[in-house]
Order: C-alpha cells, then sequence, then structure tokens
C-alpha cells in the first residue's frame, strides 16, 4: 500500500514471523511427546511403535524421555523422512510409500505384526501416531491385493470426500486400522499401552488420525 511507510512493515514482520515461529514450535514432534512422556511416564523396559511422517521426531522425543528404558523400538515413516543412521539406538526403520501406499506399507504392516507379537508379555508399550500413518503401514484382509488398495486410495484421494470419510472406508479394508492394532496387542499380552497422536485433521478426532 503506497499510504504505508516501509517503517510499518518492520513490525508487521517481526509479528508475522514471532506467530510462525510458535506455530512451529507447537507441532513440534520431539518437543511435545518429550512434554507428554514427563506428565505420563512409562516404566521400561518399554517397546516403542511410531508410525507417520512425524514419527521421526516423535520417537526422538520419547527416547529423550525414556533414555535406556525403551528396549526395542519400530519406526514407519515416509521415503526420505527416516532419521540418519545412528540417530535412534535399537530402532528399526521402514520407509514406505505415501499419500498412496506401496509395498513397502505392506511389508511395514507385516512387520509391526511380528514386532508386536515377539515382544515379552505384560511390556508397556508406548505407540505415537501422526499424520500419513493410513498409508504408511497396512495390513489388508484375504481376498484383496495391493493393486486393489492403490486403486482404492487413487480414488478416495481424487473423490473430494473429507478426511473423515476416506478413513472410514480405510478401516472397512484393513485389519489394523479402527482399532485392529489394540486387539493385536490385547492379543499378545501387552501391558499398558500409551498412545500419544499428533492430528492433521480437522476436530482433532483420535479415531480419524491414522485411521
Amino acid at each position: 500500500d503506497k499510504n504505508h511507510s516501509v517503517q510499518d512493515a518492520g513490525p508487521a514482520r517481526t509479528l508475522l514471523l514471532r506467530v510462525y515461529r510458535a506455530a512451529l514450535a507447537a507441532v513440534d514432534g520431539r518437543a511435545r511427546v518429550r512434554a507428554a512422556l514427563a506428565q505420563c511416564r512409562l516404566r521400561g523396559p518399554v517397546r516403542a511403535v511410531a508410525i507417520g511422517k512425524a514419527a521421526s521426531a516423535m520417537l526422538a522425543g520419547a527416547f529423550d524421555a525414556l533414555s535406556a528404558d525403551i528396549e526395542a523400538a519400530l519406526l514407519i515413516t515416509k521415503r526420505g523422512y527416516g532419521p540418519p543412521s545412528g540417530a535412534l539406538p535399537r530402532t528399526e526403520c521402514i520407509e514406505a510409500g505415501h499419500p498412496v501406499p506401496d509395498a513397502a506399507s505392506l511389508q511395514a504392516g507385516s512387520r509391526l505384526l511380528r514386532f508386536i507379537a515377539d515382544a515379552p508379555p505384560g511390556r508397556p508399550w508406548l505407540i505415537l501416531i501422526s499424520g500419513g500413518a493410513s498409508s504408511l503401514a497396512e495390513v489388508l484382509p484375504d481376498g484383496m491385493s495391493l493393486n486393489d488398495l492403490q486403486r482404492m486410495n487413487d480414488w478416495l484421494l481424487a473423490s473430494g470426500l473429507a478426511i473423515e470419510e476416506i478413513n472410514a472406508v480405510r478401516r472397512r479394508v484393513s485389519r489394523i486400522k479402527g482399532g485392529g492394532l489394540a486387539v493385536h496387542l490385547a492379543g499378545h499380552g501387552a501391558g499398558r499401552v500409551l498412545a500419544l497422536l499428533m492430528s492433521d485433521v480437522p476436530g482433532d478426532d483420535p479415531g480419524v488420525i491414522g485411521s
């Protein structure tokens, strides 16, 4: 605006940068998980699973808080979003497809079930879920192929449906979504399970985050 001086832009820019940095801090996965676990600590040895685009940061926050109490962790995230080699101890990392699942997504889902089944009974679990989890790990029902899954996701993403409606469909064709993973944990004698979720959906409904 020609009626505003150059000096007027200084305070406005400063304010916008402060708002921007505050917003980034508010969704810092590492800091948020670290703070949450300071309030609600798990006693080791703990098994940890982190799935989503923010999974690396969230799991790093868990290690900040629990350190050696985490005896083993499985990290499933988007390709290129994994941590540097050796950054997270005792952690197996799988990178898979997003926003459309791929063969690695099915491998991640299968590995997730084995990781839970191989744990000693009674172990406490920390489950970290963030946006993208729906695509990154999947276990399909009998009779459904990867090609079927990909075609369905392509259609859903182009449909214009709300994320709540998209994830409602995804839950119907999954053995781990919609509470399926919780049933699997209970079936293998898991101890206390603490789930921390970072929302990327309007309304923050836990049933929609990661399906």
